[in-house]
């Protein structure tokens, strides 16, 4: 009797701690998987990759890979989380520099579960209101790789 008693306490237990497994895992996948600003001029075309944990910058298809704080991925991810996705493709840029190349033409692209949601274009430095605080947090990470 005291062998049953005790298999029945372990068997909650261990669906229980299944399922919490699970939906972390799930949680995990649903969220945002990788997000690009890209950069480009007549001669120069600069990508900015940011996934968790990483930066890789490619200038003219050089590349190069730098870790990154959790906390500035975690950042990065909820700003673009907030967003509604399927709209950023709609957002119209506040300037046309770009059309004279006197700024570089910049968009950003979001992965999210496996599909990408690419912004319309925008002069670098001057993204659509919408883009603005997710295009400033994505730079405020690249400066700071720059000055080490």
């Amino acid at each position: 009797m005291k062998y049953f008693t005790i298999f029945l306490l372990i068997i909650p237990i261990t669906l229980l701690n299944c399922k919490a497994k699970n939906t972390s895992t799930h949680k995990s996948s649903t969220g945002i998987e990788k997000i690009s600003l890209s950069e480009l001029t007549r001669g120069t075309n600069r990508i900015f990759t940011l996934a968790n944990g990483k930066l890789e910058t490619s200038l003219n298809g050089n590349s190069n890979t730098e870790e990154i704080t959790q906390g500035n991925w975690a950042k990065i991810s909820e700003t673009a989380e907030k967003m509604n996705l399927e709209e950023i493709s709609k957002l119209e840029s506040p300037s046309t520099k770009r059309y004279s190349d006197a700024a570089f033409a910049s968009s950003i692209t979001i992965t999210k579960n496996g599909t990408d949601y690419q912004s319309s274009e925008f002069d670098a430095g001057n993204p659509p209101v919408e883009l603005k605080n997710l295009y400033d947090e994505i730079k405020k990470v690249i400066e700071t790789k720059k000055s080490k």
